[in-house]
């Protein structure tokens, strides 16, 4: 007989990350609101399953649907009181709507489907992931998913469940819907992929006593420290190792590649994030508490740092987007530690010709706490030029913390020196690889021109031997010492731009201080001032010229094969209908940029927050948009 197979850890904490996502999920849900449900029973059970984990991943948390999850949980999506949240990503969908199309069907499209997500998941929501076991001793991940439904969204999932006779346990009852098992009562609608997980669960809802994932303080420690927010995730990386660890043991012997992999996903222990929308953007909390009991102890450390950060006196102020990070000075040696064990799956000998796990371990000796990650003036934008994609590279650089100056100025010339030979090796090797692959899938997954043109085959095909050579030929790390840091980048104006010390700092930005970050006995800290606003125009122009680059190519072959079947009269037809086609072609891309560019322009920047305390770091997010 199945079993929920429930795993507990110890209390643990970590590094903070944040949940923005979810703007996709209702405009999923009107798709299949739009369509006609048919009658076959897998259908509209799948539907059933689908609409409510979309909907639970784009709203907030519900404690008392909570209550009745079993401990150890994998991972969950909760909402509650997200009705706010609803009604402004609901605001976008129509506003983009009504701009694709010219007029205001927009609401009329949205407005019926909006009200049944806020009678059901705009109210409590909650889905899980939990690892069931089967026989043999085997286990399978298995879903569960319920929420509250009032008359309207409750007619919804009604519709969509064929009346058939099931089970009941205590006040619920449920039946089997396809490949599911699903149900409602009480003002609830729920659903699970396994029969004996469903069960547990309206046993507990119904006052039967089972553990709890409320009484777990794998899920409270990280829970408690982000809040109630509208949608809410959990994480549980160290439920999750010891159920690959158990699969793994008992089929074969843990690989020597996987063990140390299964002990670093233990050691990052649990994890927990959500938001809550308001009128001018939204707010995030994330909390992640690492395992201390992890076997993976340096990452534990590199979990775990703070820094008192400085970094900020030297940046420039026109900065377009700054990450600052507490970096370990073992952070080094344990990235390269990692780097060795992949060394042989690099195709193009980087890893070995350029020493670079080496060199990582060696710069533990002289590294302090600091890092960041630095977009300069300029950088957004330039990601719009599609001719070149390290155009960026013109515009970033990175800060490091020197504890000792001497063994970095001793060290850096060999690194670099190092780096670059490896570079300039493995622009040959790019372009024999191509060649023996004669421009098939590995051609084809370059970026921009060089994709297209190995496609195409050819000559000009060969002009992408040519690209991977002007754009390997110009990449070359540099780097440069200012005040405590090491500055690298790998353009030179970008690195020219980090030194001019005509430019102001950005601790004296009025931004920047009015943001309130406190840098002092941080885990980190994020700054990005609202950004220069996007045209409808670049967009399409951005576009286009992606288009075009295998666009001319694709042409010119289909002329070449209409001229020797049909002639020159056809031909000339064919360009004749090509053009019209180009022009309906373009004016949808350009309606489209238009709409793209104001969902964008609506950003208004961003501050975030992290801090230590004990072994969970906690980070505090706002970000600024325009509904």
């Amino acid at each position: 007989m199945n079993r929920a197979h429930e795993t507990q850890t110890g209390d643990s904490c970590s590094p903070a990350v944040h949940l923005m996502g979810g703007k996709g999920r209702i405009h999923l849900m009107a798709d299949l609101f739009s369509h006609q449900f048919p009658y076959d029973v897998r259908m509209k059970n799948t539907l059933l399953l689908t609409a409510l984990l979309l909907g639970t991943a784009s709203t907030a948390r519900a404690a008392s649907l909570s209550e009745g999850l079993p401990a150890g949980a994998l991972m969950t999506l909760e909402t509650k009181n997200a009705g706010g949240a609803i009604d402004r990503f609901s605001g976008l969908l129509v506003s983009a709507v009504n701009g694709f199309a010219g007029g205001d069907e927009g609401g009329e499209m949205v407005g019926g489907f909006q009200q049944i997500l806020k009678g059901s998941l705009g109210q409590e929501a909650v889905a899980g992931v939990f690892s069931v076991g089967n026989a043999g001793g085997t286990f399978s991940p298995e879903l569960l998913a319920v929420s509250k439904v009032d008359k309207l969204s409750g007619e919804f999932f009604a519709s969509l469940m064929e009346p058939r006779k099931g089970a009941r346990v205590g006040d619920y009852t449920f039946s089997r819907q396809g490949s599911t098992f699903a149900g409602m009562a009480n003002g609830l609608v729920y659903v699970s992929t396994n029969k004996d997980l469903l069960m547990g669960y309206l046993g507990r809802l119904s006052g039967k006593a089972a553990p709890r994932l409320m009484n777990s303080a794998a899920y409270t420690v990280p829970r408690r420290a982000t809040g109630e927010q509208e949608l809410s995730l959990f994480l549980n990386f160290s439920a999750t190792a010891k159920v690959i660890r158990g699969v793994l043991g008992k089929e074969i012997s843990l690989p020597r590649l996987l063990s140390p992999l299964v002990d670093a996903l233990d050691t990052l222990g649990q994890y927990a994030a959500g938001f809550t929308t308001t009128a001018g953007g939204l707010t995030a909390a994330s909390a992640h508490a690492a395992n201390v009991q992890g076997k993976d102890r340096p990452l534990y450390r590199i979990l775990t740092d703070s820094a008192d950060f400085t970094v900020q006196d030297i940046i420039p102020a026109g900065a377009e987007a700054v990450v600052a990070s507490a970096c370990a000075p073992e952070s080094g040696a344990y990235l390269g530690r990692w780097l060795t064990r992949v060394d042989l799956f690099d195709p193009l000998g980087f890893l070995t010709d350029s020493q670079l796990a080496s060199h990582l371990e060696r710069s533990g000796a002289w590294l302090g706490h600091e890092c960041a990650q630095v977009t300069l003036a300029g950088g957004m934008k330039s990601g719009l030029d599609v001719s070149n994609p390290l155009a960026s590279l013109d515009y970033t650089v990175s800060y490091q913390r020197v504890a000792d100056m001497t063994a970095a100025q001793a060290q850096m010339p060999e690194y670099a020196d190092s780096v670059n030979a490896a570079i300039a090796g493995a622009s040959e090797s790019l372009k024999k690889l191509l060649k023996d692959d004669l421009f098939g899938t590995v051609g084809r997954s370059l970026p921009g021109e060089m994709g297209a043109a190995a496609a195409a085959g050819g000559a000009a095909a060969s002009g992408s031997l040519k690209m991977v050579d002007a754009m390997l030929g110009n990449l070359k790390m540099v780097y440069a010492f200012r005040g405590d840091y090491l500055i690298t980048a790998f353009s030179q104006a970008a690195l020219d731009a980090a030194l001019d010390e005509g430019t102001a700092p950005l601790a004296q930005d009025a931004g920047f201080m009015a943001a309130g970050i406190e840098p002092r006995f941080s885990a980190g800290w994020t700054y990005a001032p609202n950004p220069e606003d996007i045209s409808g125009e670049e967009l399409s122009e951005a576009i286009m010229s992606n288009l075009g680059a295998g666009g001319e190519m694709m042409d010119e072959e289909m002329a070449e094969t209409d001229t020797a079947e049909t002639g020159d009269d056809m031909d000339m037809e064919y360009d004749d209908e090509g053009m019209d086609t180009g022009e309906m072609m373009s004016g949808m891309i350009g309606t489209m940029s238009d709409l793209m560019a104001d969902l964008i322009n609506r950003y208004d920047g961003q501050t975030v927050q992290s801090a230590v305390q004990g072994n969970v770091i906690t980070s505090k997010s706002n970000v600024l948009y325009r509904w």
